[in-house]
């Protein structure tokens, strides 16, 4: 009947304590009516009134077939109302007689109650409050499931069972009980509640490696059942998260955020065509339990394929709290009543389990659920340059730790036990409000002390393992003649010790050569063969500089130029710094010497040139790019791509820096309305400079605001790409404006198309004028057949844009909350104009030589098992990416590749030493297939968009 609404409404504002909603309300914490000392109606008329409306959804379902059940129901409470004046004890009952045609249907829909903390990982405070809120949230889950045998509880987070296990013992011994009795369940599969659009692959299926090896050895739980990611506020998911979870044997998805559709279980299928099964949260992962958690369930099941199972996540969140007594009596009184859902207090595994018998009916989402928070890309500048910088110095210390252990036989010392630590903490500051800098300075401070201890770590292991590799390359072909004295009375070893590895980069290498004669072993942890200068730095040379020649190992002589013109200062050392063109094989290394020849005649010096200089024209070039700056302002004007000859700066437009004043109504969360643009263009100095034809650039010096930037643009022989490097000395903060500074590059072609890598792979996005994720560059797709583009890439940021013609990278963002000062600090940010294929491999191998430099080790003339130059493990691969190569839990060499062009390939993988055998495995390390090695190489096929894990012993 069409009145019955109107009957009910009536019904119930007629009810003293009775507060009718205009909207969807949040429903953790206190009540509404308590805080506003309402005195709700009893617990008899709240029955049956929460019974009523869940009859009402349900006559509707069923196409009005208890309508005149119903309708009696509410004639009789609503003369009963009309004679006494309220419902008694005995109305209610009698109503609830009246409905029990209803009972049976009302039962096969079922609601499962998971409780649950939301414990935000140092959000807005320090990490001892995290600790404390941890354990006192888990005390207050404890007791109650002492008092109350039917709650459950269900956790997420590795990283809060380590805080138990490392500050109460005895809770973990209470909490492992729990686990083993099935009320207390893990949902964990990542080391925290992570971001999923800025942690790199490598990172992501850490996460779920390290989570279940933890959880697995410390709290005797089956890594099968860590099935579930739970990552309820997550600002994104990149379009590949289905194929990295499901590589980690990963089936679920539970989300709060960032889903564009209507849908409540859905699945979502990334580029490959693996799926997720997800459920969307209905109401939020912060609720309580009410009588009207039943209201919505019809409703979603219509949303769900007919499901008839509902899910209900309560428990106080964010600072932790969890469930509360209110919860679990409210959910026990609600079990007894008859025309309400079957409610049971029970697991997201469990939910998540029944919803597979309608995953066929269920719609899919085949890209991905972004972007939400676009300020989050940038903010923090300190922290996501640390992040970069381990997340790549532990790339480096496991390369070249495992290839050192392959070369050596000595694989036993290379378990990747010893990168546990740096991966649990670089992981714990992924937490979807730490890497995203949404957070607070202590938030900051913590961060970065657990980037700090990593970045040692892995550089650690990664000097080790390169002085590993060094002592078995045979240099004792090199010809060293030297002065006796001039060996005895050397100081060099052990000088440099510290120098180079400032501000999250670079690689501890300290002087192993003496005399002056020096060889260096150049080393290249990326996939693609690399011609470029290198920098070596030589420590307490005593020669000549001006008699210096540089040769490769079989004495052929190398081009250099010096960087240092005379010998500089670092403690109590002496260095100078010059640059050699070396060719290194891909994943290889070769050999440099350093010699000091005899000169041609005794020197004779006179005066030099007294004219004064002019600058005419600022331009850089080498055998790809052509570059013109003006020679006022520093901003590039002309961009030449050499190889076809095509201008790549629009016309009449000037790529540089630009400082834009936002609206306020921006957080660290979002960036604020654009208001106004500025061309970064007070200039305070401009200069050209250069090492030969090797090395050239200019550098400048400008204001910005209350700010000053230093600019040094440089364009290296064979370089593709101009690279800027940046110091920015950052005063602002949100007054009148909120101030940003970006780099836009205004490009020469048609082009609304972006390309970006994401972890996992590579997508296209469409031009729009909010900053979105990409891991390393954005590039602006050829709109005809050139395959040529241009691209930004920038080495401590995450956030882009494609909007009107240019491209940008937000390089500073400066919110007011939660942080007031966010960014005011010396920031250095190394930013890349690229100029080649849009051709998405070349694109990635092209960012990952800008991040992980060629690496040199100081050595001598000594014999070995390697040749003075060689590859320690080849790749033939048309389409595909080797993301990490390391050791396995047994000790065998582990190579994993992503394929990042949506094309299937053929993988040929060839090494050092002759594989005995080898397999291809899961994340776990499982094998999935046996692969015959065939003379040397192992080959195996990679469907489009797949990982693979390729297990090698020798």
């Amino acid at each position: 009947m069409s009145n019955l609404a109107a009957k009910f409404t009536a019904l119930k504002t007629a009810v003293g304590g009775n507060r009718e909603k205009t909207g969807f309300e949040f429903t953790f914490g206190m009540p509404r009516e308590a805080q506003m000392h309402i005195t709700p109606p009893n617990s008899t008329i709240t029955r049956i009134l929460a019974e009523l409306e869940f009859a009402l959804r349900l006559n509707e379902e069923k196409k009005n077939a208890y309508s005149d059940i119903i309708n009696s129901a509410l004639d009789f409470l609503t003369a009963e109302i009309k004679e006494n004046g309220v419902i008694t004890f005995k109305a209610a009952e009698a109503a609830e007689q009246l409905l029990m045609p209803m009972a049976e249907e009302a039962k096969s829909y079922k609601l499962i109650l998971c409780g649950h903390a939301h414990i935000d990982m140092n959000w807005m405070w320090s990490w001892q409050e995290t600790v404390a809120a941890t354990l006192a949230t888990f005390r207050t889950v404890l007791n109650l499931m002492d008092e109350y045998p039917e709650f459950h509880f269900s956790q997420s987070q590795a990283s809060v069972y380590k805080i138990v296990e490392d500050f109460d013992p005895e809770m973990m011994r209470e909490i492992k009980k729990r686990i083993k009795e099935g009320r207390w369940e893990v949902t964990a599969t990542a080391w925290v509640e992570t971001d999923k659009n800025m942690p790199s692959t490598t990172s992501l299926l850490d996460h779920i490696k390290y989570t279940r090896d933890y959880l697995e050895k410390h709290w005797d739980i089956d890594p099968k059942s860590l099935e579930v990611d739970f990552s309820p506020d997550t600002f994104g998911h990149s379009a590949q998260i289905p194929e990295i979870d499901t590589f980690g044997s990963v089936k679920y998805y539970y989300h709060c955020r960032a889903c564009d559709q209507p849908y409540a279980l859905y699945r979502m299928r990334s580029l490959s065509g693996e799926e997720l099964l997800m459920y969307r949260e209905q109401y939020w992962y912060n609720s309580a339990i009410t009588p009207a958690i039943a209201v919505g369930l019809i409703d979603i099941s219509r949303k769900c394929a007919g499901f008839k199972t509902g899910l209900i996540v309560y428990g106080v969140g964010n600072h932790g709290g969890g469930p509360t007594r209110r919860d679990i009596e409210i959910a026990l009184t609600l079990k007894d009543y008859p025309i309400y859902p079957t409610v049971k207090f029970g697991t997201f595994r469990e939910f998540f389990r029944e919803a597979e018998s309608v995953r066929d009916k269920l719609p899919v989402i085949d890209r991905e659920l972004n972007h939400i928070f676009d300020g989050c890309y940038t903010t923090q500048s300190r922290i996501k340059r640390a992040n970069r910088g381990a997340e790549n110095a532990l790339y480096e210390g496991r390369y070249y730790s495992a290839l050192s252990a392959m070369v050596s036989g000595k694989t036993k010392k290379y378990l990747p036990a010893q990168f546990e630590k740096a991966s649990q903490q670089i992981l714990f500051n992924h937490f979807h409000d730490i890497l995203t800098g949404s957070c607070v300075q202590d938030t900051r401070e913590h961060a970065m002390g657990l980037y700090q201890d990593s970045i040692a770590i892995a550089n650690s292991a990664a000097s080790k393992a390169l002085r590993e590799l060094s002592d078995k390359i045979d240099t004792s072909g090199i010809k060293v003649e030297e002065n006796p004295d001039h060996i005895a009375f050397s100081q060099s070893e052990g000088a440099g010790v510290g120098f180079g590895i400032e501000r999250y980069q670079g690689v501890p290498n300290p002087e192993r050569g003496v005399g002056r004669t020096r060889i260096f072993n150049v080393f290249n942890s990326t996939a693609t063969e690399r011609r470029e200068p290198v920098e070596l730095t030589v420590w307490d040379w005593t020669g000549d500089m001006r008699q210096i020649k540089i040769e490769d190992h079989e004495g052929k002589p190398l081009p250099f130029a010096l960087i240092d013109g005379g010998l500089q200062q670092y403690w109590d050392h002496k260095f100078f710094r010059i640059l050699v063109d070396v060719k290194t094989p891909a994943y290889g290394y070769t050999t440099v010497v350093l010699k000091e020849k005899q000169p041609d005649r005794y020197p004779v010096y006179l005066s030099g040139e007294t004219t004064q200089g002019f600058i005419n024209e600022f331009i850089l070039e080498n055998e790809y790019i052509r570059a013109e700056f003006d020679i006022h302002d520093g901003s590039l004007t002309s961009l030449i791509d050499k190889e076809t000859g095509a201008e790549m700066i629009k016309a009449g437009e000037r790529a540089g820096l630009v400082q834009v004043d936002t609206q306020t109504n921006g957080s660290a969360w979002v960036i604020g309305t654009a208001l106004s643009a500025h061309p970064v263009t007070k200039l305070r100095n401009i200069s050209g400079w250069g090492h030969g034809d090797l090395l050239r650039g200019i550098r400048f010096e400008a204001s910005v605001l209350n700010s000053t930037v230093r600019v040094n643009v440089s364009l290296a022989k064979y370089a593709r790409a101009l690279k800027y490097s940046l110091e920015v000395d950052w005063k602002e903060s949100t007054g009148e404006y909120m101030p940003l500074l970006c780099f836009r590059l205004p490009y020469a072609y048609e082009s609304d198309t972006a390309i970006c890598d994401i972890p996992g792979g590579t997508i296209t996005r469409k031009a729009a004028n909010h900053d979105i994720a990409c891991q390393t560059y954005i590039a602006a797709k050829s709109a005809d057949d050139s395959g040529r583009c241009v691209g930004l890439s920038v080495d401590s940021k995450y956030g882009y844009r494609m909007y009107g013609g240019s491209l940008y990278s937000t390089l500073i963002h400066t919110p007011a909350y939660p942080d007031p000062y966010p960014e005011r600090a010396i920031h250095t940010i190394n930013l890349y104009v690229t100029v080649g294929s849009d051709c998405t491999k070349a694109l990635q191998e092209q960012t990952m030589a800008f991040y992980r430099p060629l690496r040199f080790i100081p050595t001598s003339a000594h014999k070995g098992t390697l040749k003075p130059e060689g590859t320690l493990l080849g790749v033939s691969a048309s389409t595909a990416v080797i993301t990490s190569v390391d050791t396995s839990d047994d000790g065998r060499l582990l190579i994993r590749v992503g394929e990042y062009t949506g094309n299937d390939t053929d993988i040929k993988l060839t090494f050092a030493k002759t594989p005995k055998s080898a397999s291809l495995v899961n994340l776990m390390q499982e094998e999935l297939s046996t692969l015959k090695p065939s003379r040397g190489a192992v080959s195996f096929k990679l469907p489009k968009w797949k990982i693979a894990q390729v297990h090698v012993e020798f």
